[in-house]
């Protein structure tokens, strides 16, 4: 999803005359990391683009302030992603949020019990936040790469059940 956004705003910014700039949260949770970590930093510097690199210990983070795993990894995320938009001075954090991602956060939230905010989902805008695949699938995301031919990296964790965001991606909405 991260590779397809960042290669459609480069071709963007090099029409529109915007500038943007890669940066990459290594969670430090999976053998894998480092790796994906140098893939990024590559593609970074395949596209022109510069890099920003960071690393979390998400793990002693989410031990440390008694919350899960996900919550400490998404909280270093952003907080990441705020900090290097002020060094850059960046008008806006761009991330590869989708439409199966909004599906799933909406019935996370229901499923939790949640009001009419947490009903409406991942909001398209917040702040210096934007996420213009929201109204993009999984499969157009797929596709466009293989279309261009663009190299990615999987997330092994998103297929492990222990979270409650993959049960619901892998069993709840194709039960559905």
């Amino acid at each position: 999803d991260s590779v397809a956004l960042l290669h459609l705003l480069d071709l963007l910014g090099k029409e529109e005359g915007f500038s943007i700039h890669a940066a990459h949260l290594n969670h430090g949770l999976r053998p894998e990391a480092d790796e994906e970590e140098e893939f990024v930093k590559e593609l970074a510097k395949s596209l022109g683009l510069g890099c920003t690199i960071g690393r979390a210990k998400v793990r002693e983070e989410a031990r440390a302030g008694r919350r899960s795993v996900e919550e400490a990894g998404r909280q270093a995320r952003y907080a990441f992603f705020i900090r290097v938009a002020e060094e850059l001075k960046a008008d806006k954090v761009a991330t590869a949020h989708h439409m199966g991602d909004q599906a799933e956060t909406v019935l996370m939230h229901l499923l939790r019990g949640s009001g009419l905010k947490g009903l409406g989902g991942i909001s398209p805008r917040r702040g210096i936040f934007i996420r213009p695949f929201l109204a993009v699938s999984r499969a157009d995301i797929m596709s466009y790469l293989q279309e261009n031919r663009l190299d990615y990296c999987l997330d092994a964790s998103n297929y492990d059940w222990d979270y409650l965001r993959n049960r619901i991606r892998h069993q709840l909405i194709p039960l559905l």
